[in-house]
């Protein structure tokens, strides 16, 4: 190794600049060397490794200066912030385009596929066209071979004389009705001795004799039960009996007797009638009470502050899961006092968790169901409960259902954030957790001390630009995937029956083929 000696005075020693030749064996030095190109990157990574080995062989000896670590530290720092600065911008730039080339409304692959699928001409609309088709043709091809003008269907029923079945029909019909006649004209001829008609005169001259006779003879006494002259003849009874019962039905249906089963049924009806209008007026009563104590509640909840107290809880409880998940940790802190006295402003703290870089940062949420907070009076309410609570951000949660018209769906000013959210709706959830995210970033930033405030408020407002039309865009994209989910079902619902139909009309061609084949194999 080569080297010149130092100047130096007869008091502080000078240092010069020094050049040194020497020569590298060792393979982890030379290793390292191998992955820096040779030239002034490479010179530059020997000073720093050498500069690097003196300062450790200072400290080993115990003469490190503590001037000299603090600004390579410094230096150090610097570095790694640009380098972070430069990643991130990456990042934010891959990460936009990444999101604009599937999810941009014009241009997006994920709305073109949408579109592709529900257009009338689209991927689903040729699926559904081409199995409806399939089925059709199906269809027809068995109605061709079952019904068609070829089928053995038709040439069964053929009514041409060539017809086997119909011609072999006829004459069994044919054959069985001349048997059936002739049997029935055998029963009744007199001819035949052993025909039902023959025995039938047999038996009556042999219980009554000759039936002229017996007629002659049993005449008369008929003739007197249908007499009315005779009160013990049978029409007599009758017509007395007749006359008792309509007597006795008279009597039960008129209103005149106290006793009679209608005045019975008419006390009957108006007793419980009466207890039903009762009933009613009681029911009516106990209903207009119990209306009156609902909207006197509904009024006193409306006048008072129950309601907000609800929304402020249910904002708890929704935070309280997202930050548990990000590894936060949240505070509820609407009842209790702040640092002011007296000041109760503040509902939520969330203390960011150790393991981010605004490790212990805190951000106010303040929750508002209340028409009279405009803009104004939240900026001013933000700002008391960032100093309450001793937070670096604060974020306003506005009810959309109480929320005024100055109040806007997501905004920065300074270090707060306003935002609607609407409790019983799923899709505003999105607005809530990107302002806690916004808010987190405003609280690393903070923690960072960087010296250029307004480019980096610059840069947090853009992002929360591009976030605020990414969530617009989201809402399209998912009343738009409703809408196709919805058409979607309907026509898988459709197909669905169109198929159940044809299966029920296939099954009952197959049960009359059945009965048909039947019925030939046992002619």
């Amino acid at each position: 190794m080569d080297t010149t000696d130092l100047a130096r005075t007869a008091d502080t020693p000078v240092l010069v600049p020094t050049i040194i030749t020497f020569g590298v064996t060792d393979q982890e030095v030379l290793q390292a060397l191998a992955e820096y190109p040779e030239g002034p990157a490479r010179a530059q990574f020997l000073a720093t490794a050498l500069k690097v080995g003196v300062l450790a062989l200072k400290a080993a000896r115990g003469t490190l200066d503590s001037d000299a670590v603090r600004r390579e530290g410094d230096r150090l720092l610097d570095e790694l912030g640009s380098r972070l600065n430069a990643w991130r911008g990456k990042l934010e730039e891959r990460v936009t385009g990444s999101l604009s080339h599937y999810f941009d409304p014009k241009s997006g692959t994920f709305m073109e596929r949408v579109e592709r699928l529900t257009r009338a001409d689209g991927d689903l609309a040729t699926v559904v066209g081409q199995q409806v088709r399939d089925a059709q043709q199906s269809l027809a091809k068995v109605f061709e071979q079952f019904v068609g003008e070829n089928s053995e269907l038709v040439r069964l029923l053929d009514p041409s004389g060539e017809n086997q079945l119909v011609g072999t029909l006829q004459r069994t019909l044919d054959g069985a009705v001349r048997a059936q006649n002739e049997a029935i004209l055998r029963q009744f001829s007199l001819d035949n001795r052993d025909g039902a008609l023959v025995r039938f005169l047999g038996e009556l001259n042999a219980r009554h004799g000759d039936l002229n006779q017996a007629l002659s003879r049993n005449l008369q006494a008929v003739v007197s039960e249908f007499s009315l002259d005779r009160e013990d003849s049978a029409l007599s009874r009758l017509v007395q009996r007749v006359e008792a019962a309509q007597s006795s039905l008279t009597a039960e249906l008129s209103l005149d007797n106290e006793g009679s089963a209608l005045q019975r049924l008419q006390r009957m009806l108006h007793e419980h009638q009466k207890t039903v209008l009762a009933q009613q007026r009681d029911l009516a009563a106990r209903l207009d009470t119990v209306i009156e104590s609902m909207a006197a509640r509904r009024a006193e909840a409306a006048k008072g502050t129950r309601h907000g107290f609800e929304f402020e809880a249910t904002l708890g409880d929704h935070l309280r899961r997202v930050v548990g998940e990000a590894g936060d940790i949240l505070q509820d802190t609407g009842t209790t006092t702040g640092v002011i006295p007296n000041c109760k402003v503040g509902d939520h703290v969330i203390t960011i968790g150790p393991e981010k870089t605004a490790a212990g940062a805190r951000i106010v949420v303040e929750a508002k169901e209340s028409a009279s907070h405009d803009l104004v009076r939240t900026l001013e309410e933000a700002d008391l409960a960032r100093r309450n609570r001793q937070s670096g951000v604060c974020i306003v949660v506005h009810s959309t259902k109480t929320a005024p018209a100055s109040i806007p769906d997501f905004r920065r000013y300074g270090h707060d954030i306003v935002v609607r959210w609407d409790a019983d709706d799923d899709a505003h959830d999105v607005w809530l957790e990107a302002a806690l995210m916004v808010a987190t970033a405003l609280s690393a930033r903070a923690a960072s001390h960087e010296q250029s405030d307004a480019a980096s408020f610059a840069k947090i407002d853009k992002a929360i630009e591009r976030i605020r039309k990414a969530l617009e865009t989201f809402d399209e994209i998912n009343k738009s995937a409703n809408t196709a989910k919805s058409a979607a079902e309907k026509i898988l619902e459709r197909a669905r029956i169109m198929q159940s139909q044809l299966a029920d009309q296939v099954e009952a061609i197959m049960g009359e083929f059945g009965k048909l084949k039947g019925a030939q194999d046992g002619g």
